[in-house]
């Protein structure tokens, strides 16, 4: 019927049997990714490298694991959002599980001085304050090294862990603002710090 029907409007057989193939083609990639979603959620549930309540990093995205079904795993990100991630993007690509084997988060805290500074005072000082924030872990311990000099100023790299990655950026941001403060009553009010969280 749908060839007599296409044929009376003008459409020749070829083009039909073009248009079919096409047609086919298209269903078979939508039924592959669903396939594909599928079975990687039913390794994800059998396996479980990651599980519900895991903070994971899939590319740029930071959050944590809230439910894991058979096509799609949702993570709770930053600004309370909710990103939708097929099964398979968990299973073919790399994915960062911060929660998998001993759950520590690990703070990094880069900052400058001017190159005037004495750099041993200001590591002794950087070191003094990471260690003697009840967060910090005594081990592994806690590390506060002279980076670089450059345009005139010192850089130092400031690294430490506590025992979750979800409480490192509130440590991370008290530390900054006991190392602000305390470089800044040291006259240095070019202190220009820029902080990164790295996770482990």
């Amino acid at each position: 019927m749908l060839v007599w029907t296409a044929s009376t409007l003008g459409v020749g057989l070829e083009r039909i049997s073009v248009l079919a193939s096409a047609l086919s083609v298209s269903i078979g990639f939508g039924l592959q990714a669903i396939t594909q979603n599928f079975i990687s959620g039913l390794i994800l549930l059998a396996e479980r490298p990651v599980k519900v309540g895991d903070t994971i990093r899939v590319g740029e995205e930071e959050g944590a694991v809230r439910r894991i079904s058979v096509r799609s795993t949702e993570i709770r990100i930053a600004d309370h959002s909710t990103l939708i991630i097929p099964n398979s993007e968990l299973i073919t690509k790399s994915v960062r599980n911060m929660s998998l084997g001993e759950p520590l988060g690990r703070i990094r805290i880069d900052f400058t001085t001017p190159a005037r500074e004495n750099a041993d005072e200001v590591i002794a000082l950087a070191r003094k304050l990471v260690t003697a924030h009840p967060g910090v872990l005594d081990e592994p311990g806690a590390s506060v090294m002279l980076d670089s000099i450059a345009d005139e100023k010192i850089r130092y790299v400031a690294t430490a862990f506590v025992s979750s990655p979800r409480s490192a950026s509130g440590v991370r941001s008290e530390i900054l603002v006991q190392l602000a403060r305390a470089l800044r009553l040291r006259a240095t009010p070019s202190l220009s710090p820029s902080v990164r969280l790295l996770r482990t």
